[in-house]
């Protein structure tokens, strides 16, 4: 009697060698291995097989309708966001925020309008505020740097016609000075001539003095109307740069008005720091009406806050619009 023998397990494993063939045929021989691997597996690992593969579907259709889920919850989140900044309100700690809170939930309806506005509007006037110093603040730089430039063009008024008036005057002393040389030599040879009493030489000598002279008149008067030429543009230059100096200094009265205004926007800035205080002081009562009427005093602190603040804005507008004027009439003379 023989013994059947069972070969091992592992044996069933054949190697699946690659072979060039057409894409169906390895196809086939692919679902032939696998189906005798299948026919030697006892049927309840297959069972197990195909239970243990629907969690796994269950968790991949789960995660497919989240997908959706999640996309608009972020676009929710995404159109939320612009409307909770434009409400920011008063910036508050963790405990005043509570008790904001419950004042709101005391609070009836048309008081609860009144309070969320005033909230709002505390928040707006104090951005606005901000705005307008950031603003302020780089139209005073720009004013200094204008300031700078208008002061070193004023000192350059009719540089270049005094520069042109001094080149030719040392054009025409240079043009003319043998003229003079000779002439000087001449006279002093009609000097020597006449120490001589040599009539004859002194007759020459006179001649060429004589002959000299009208041209030597002509020179000096060139001269003379040359200089009196860049005198005048000197002293007109002069007068030019007073007036433009005054003209610039115009401002400076507007600069004192911004100093004064400055003052303003500490003191209404103080106001506004009490009036905060107040505010907070309030929410720890949690009387809706209390709360209601400080934050209406806090309104009022922070909208004072900001107009001083537009305030000086408005003169710094006002000096550039003085610099501007002052350009204007330098650009005239150009």
């Amino acid at each position: 009697m023989h013994e059947e023998r069972h070969e091992p397990r592992s044996r069933l494993k054949r190697e699946v060698r690659y072979e060039p063939a057409s894409h169906g045929a390895s196809h086939l021989a692919m679902d032939k291995v696998f189906g005798e691997k299948m026919d030697k597996l006892p049927k309840g690992e297959i069972a197990n097989m195909s239970t243990d593969s629907r969690p796994q579907t269950k968790r991949i259709t789960s995660l497919r309708l989240l997908v959706p889920l999640v996309i608009l919850f972020s676009l929710i989140l995404n159109l939320s966001l612009p409307a909770a900044t434009e409400a920011a309100g008063i910036e508050l700690g963790v405990t005043a925020q509570k008790a904001w809170n419950d004042v709101l939930n005391k609070a009836d309806r048309q008081t609860k309008t009144s309070l969320q506005r005033g909230y709002e509007n505390v928040g707006s006037l104090k951005g606005q505020g901000e705005t307008w110093e950031k603003k302020t603040k780089a139209l005073h730089t720009s004013n200094m740097t204008e300031l700078k430039r208008l002061q070193a063009s004023i000192r350059q008024t009719d540089e270049k016609k005094i520069s042109s008036l001094t080149h030719s005057l040392k054009r025409a002393q240079a043009r003319y000075e043998p003229l003079f040389a000779l002439y000087t030599a001449v006279n002093k040879q009609l000097d020597a001539a006449r120490a001589t009493k040599n009539k004859e030489w002194t007759a020459v000598v006179r001649a060429q003095a004589d002959t000299l002279k009208p041209a030597v008149q002509l020179a000096r008067e060139e001269i003379r109307l040359k200089k009196n030429e860049l005198a005048e543009a000197r002293k007109r230059k002069n007068t030019e740069i007073k007036r433009l100096r005054s003209m610039l200094s115009g401002a400076d009265s507007v600069k004192r008005q911004i100093q004064t205004a400055k003052k303003q926007v500490s003191l209404t800035k103080e106001r506004y720091s009490n009036a905060l205080k107040q505010f907070k002081q309030s929410l720890k009562q949690t009387q809706p009406s209390r709360v209601l009427s400080s934050l209406n005093q806090l309104v009022s602190a922070t909208e004072k806050w900001t107009s001083t603040k537009q305030h000086v804005y408005t003169l710094e507008q006002k000096v550039s619009n003085h610099y501007t004027k002052v350009n204007q009439e330098l650009a005239k003379r150009k």
